[in-house]
């Protein structure tokens, strides 16, 4: 039903969602027409949320719907009130400035189409000496962290929207310069990209107990690497605007090496989903990440997986989890056991993009809900609860959030398309969300179109523009005021229930028991009813028990590691242990440091200071044994804390005066910590039999990080560990 009546629009076990408001236990949430919004919580005094109105020149929406009318203008005035007087936009109520992927999803999701000017403008921000600034995070950010490159994303919906030549060409050259970078930073013996999960940085919360920054930033997640090649997508697309048809076909192909390396990298034919990550050596981390999958879908990455991927997207009452299973033993939730808003856009807009109305529908409900439920589009919940007060860190007006919720409008209901030099419609509209829905005032380049939609479903059965017969497709450089109304053709055949996978908690990680080269022993892992083990990444074998039987290795050192399993569920695979026999692994002290150095190498330490940057740290010279060698420094680097910052430090290896690799050294610790070491990840290189020299040098061209002025770690020895 529509009009003034109430409309159910969804309901489970959790909540009863309706045209006008909102019950769930302990809350009720109402609607005074769409401009006042009354919370209800037991025990509390009532909440009144007023709600205005679009201001003259934004894009409005009104519905029959009164709820979705209500929760678009809370959006757009959430924006609003994210920007600040200088035209750039803050991430939320609680923040001060706004980050590269913020600003970047935000845009995505919709706050390039209701604000473009302080979109472009906050993007800008967000660029430094020609690249793009990859924000704080694990270890220091760049390069544990990756994900920088979904400011190109940001960069191409901006320019689809706008069409202005000059962002065009600004945004193609940043992105050009960022993937250079990158390309100088890490090797290309694989088209992937290392680097943590996008957004997931709270590593206590996401990632095993054993992994540190570095052994994060050494491996390689499905989300991050998805961005990387929508990046190179973007910049061939970008360059085929600009004409220059060669150069975009470097890029296309580099995508395409990019897609297929996902695929044969993330996909779990087991859980019919993407995979969350693998480590460096290639063990896979079997979580479901559910933007990942999203992303994959949208992307075009996922191809024919598609629907089975968003099909078998695990899921709680109120809404998609980050992540499933949860990670054991961390009862918070902040990216564990949590649903973030702006994530659960992206699934929507993957359901919508596939044409399944009920699948759109559950995450429609959770957006619409959380808002009702909180009076504000909050930065996450928990996934369990429902609950915002029981989250670690949260705040109101969440940009992303907000976005997120424009989103729902612009490319899920409404479904906003841009194909080659066309504007499309492709409305997705869920059985129970039918009625009359309107866009006004939507400004795309040269056209304001006034939308309406009626009826439900994804088929479109009549188009009129400006009163005559058309079609969904109108060409981007059409000019002046469009009138725009679509009829929807119901499907006869009602939407199927949903019932998506109920997400879980995961087994904990194994714990090694005095293992020894010829058995392979650990500590029985509660609920789990078996054991994967793997030596060098690659699956050895499997046993219902905690011991497992392996030759003693050659001359050469294998790294071992244990999952723990159950029925339909897999643990977090156990810290590495590495079985070496003698005369595999040598170490080396570091000598000296060049005259310019600040200090000498007192007590087998070395002191790296950021000025002067040129100073060499010589390791000495060895005599080897022809093979393959894993190279690892032992390090401290204390300049801020192991969850956040950005002075992550950077030293180019040296192998007989030639360089081979840039080695991240990111915080392991906590700030001023200087007595706690770990070892950075393994740098492999081949090596002839006989004598090798080995050293650490500051190159500017390559070792400068993101701060620009703090570059600087504690360094000890040098292992070289021979694999084969």
């Amino acid at each position: 039903m529509t009009g003034g009546k109430e409309q159910l629009l969804f309901e489970n076990a959790a909540y009863r969602l309706t045209s006008t408001g909102l019950q769930q236990e302990g809350l009720s949430a109402r609607l005074e027409g769409v401009g006042k919004l009354i919370i209800a919580r037991d025990g509390q005094p009532e909440q009144v949320v007023n709600i205005p109105p679009p201001p003259t020149g934004c894009t409005g929406m009104r519905s029959s719907i009164p709820v979705l009318t209500a929760m678009y203008n809370l959006a757009v005035h959430e924006l609003l009130a994210n920007i600040q007087p200088d035209g750039h936009m803050l991430a939320g109520a609680n923040w001060h400035t706004v980050w590269t992927r913020d600003i970047a999803y935000a845009a995505i999701l919709g706050a390039a189409q209701l604000k473009p000017a302080e979109v472009r403008a906050s993007l800008m921000s967000r660029v430094r000496n020609g690249v793009i600034l990859q924000d704080t995070g694990t270890g220091g950010g760049w390069p544990i962290s990756t994900d920088r490159v979904v400011w190109a994303l940001a960069a191409w919906r901006l320019y689809q929207s706008q069409g202005d030549p000059e962002w065009l060409k600004y945004s193609c050259e940043v992105i050009r310069a960022t993937l250079a970078q990158d390309d100088a930073m890490f090797p290309r013996h694989t088209p992937l990209r290392p680097g943590e999960t996008s957004f997931i940085d709270w590593r206590e919360q996401s990632y095993p107990d054993w992994m540190t920054p570095a052994d994060i930033g050494s491996a390689y997640a499905c989300s991050t690497n998805i961005l990387h090649c929508t990046a190179n997508v973007i910049a061939a697309r970008m360059l085929t605007e600009l004409g220059q048809p060669e150069e975009a076909a470097v890029y296309r192909k580099r995508a395409a090496e990019l897609n297929t390396a996902i695929e044969q990298t993330f996909w779990s034919r087991a859980n019919n989903q993407y995979c969350m990550l693998r480590t460096a050596d290639g063990c896979p981390d079997e979580r479901t990440d559910a933007l990942a999958n999203a992303l994959a879908v949208l992307s075009g990455v996922a191809g024919d997986h598609a629907e089975r991927t968003m099909a078998t997207l695990p899921s709680s009452a109120w809404g998609t989890p980050v992540f499933s299973p949860y990670k054991c033993g961390q009862s918070a939730a902040y990216h564990n056991r949590a649903v973030w808003p702006f994530a659960e856009a992206f699934v929507l807009l993957a359901h919508a993009e596939l044409r399944d109305p009920a699948g759109a529908a559950f995450s429609m409900a959770s957006l619409l809900r959380a808002a009702l439920a909180f009076g504000t589009n909050k930065e996450n919940f928990h996934a369990e609860s429902g609950r915002a007060d029981d989250t670690l860190l949260n705040s109101d007006r969440q940009l992303w959030s907000v976005a997120g919720m424009l989103g729902l409008f612009y490319y899920g209901l409404f479904g906003i398309h841009y194909e080659h030099d066309n504007l499309v419609f492709t409305p997705c509209v869920p059985r129970s969300f039918a009625g009359s829905h309107w866009l006004t005032g939507l400004s795309i380049r040269d056209m304001v179109l006034d939308v309406k939609i009626n009826g439900f479903g994804t088929d479109i059965c009549s188009v009129r523009i400006n009163g005559k017969p058309a079609t969904p497709i109108i060409p981007l450089d059409t000019k002046g005021k469009l009138q725009v109304e679509i009829e929807l053709m119901p499907e006869e055949a009602e939407e199927p229930a949903r019932g998506f996978p109920v997400a879980h908690e995961d087994l904990p990680e194994p714990v090694w028991d005095s293992p020894t080269p010829t058995l392979l022993r650990w500590h029985p892992v509660p609920g789990a009813t078996g054991y994967y083990i793997f030596a060098n990444g690659s699956a050895l074998g499997a046993t219902p028990e905690c011991t497992f039987a392996v030759t003693r290795p050659g001359n050469y050192c294998t790294e071992y590691r244990v999952q723990a399993i159950s029925t339909g569920n897999a643990g977090c695979l156990s810290k590495p242990w590495l079985s070496c026999p003698e005369g595999t692994r040598l170490t080396l002290p570091p000598l000296r440091v060049g005259e310019n150095a600040e200090y000498d190498v007192e007590n087998n330490q070395a002191w790296l200071d950021t000025k002067p940057c040129t100073a060499l740290l010589d390791y000495g010279s060895a005599t080897l044994a022809a093979g393959t060698y894993r190279l690892r420094l032992l390090y401290c680097n204390a300049t801020a804390s192991l969850r956040d910052g950005d002075s992550c430090a950077l030293r180019e290896l040296v192998v007989d005066g030639e360089p081979v690799a840039v080695i991240p050294l990111p915080h392991n610790t906590e700030a001023g910590n200087w007595e706690h070491y770990s070892q950075t990840a393994p740098v492999t290189v081949l090596l002839k039999s006989g004598h090798h020299n080995f050293a650490l040098r500051y190159n500017p061209a390559t070792c400068a990080n993101t701060n620009g002025k703090l570059n600087c770690c504690m360094l000890r020895e040098l292992e070289l560990t021979r694999y084969c």
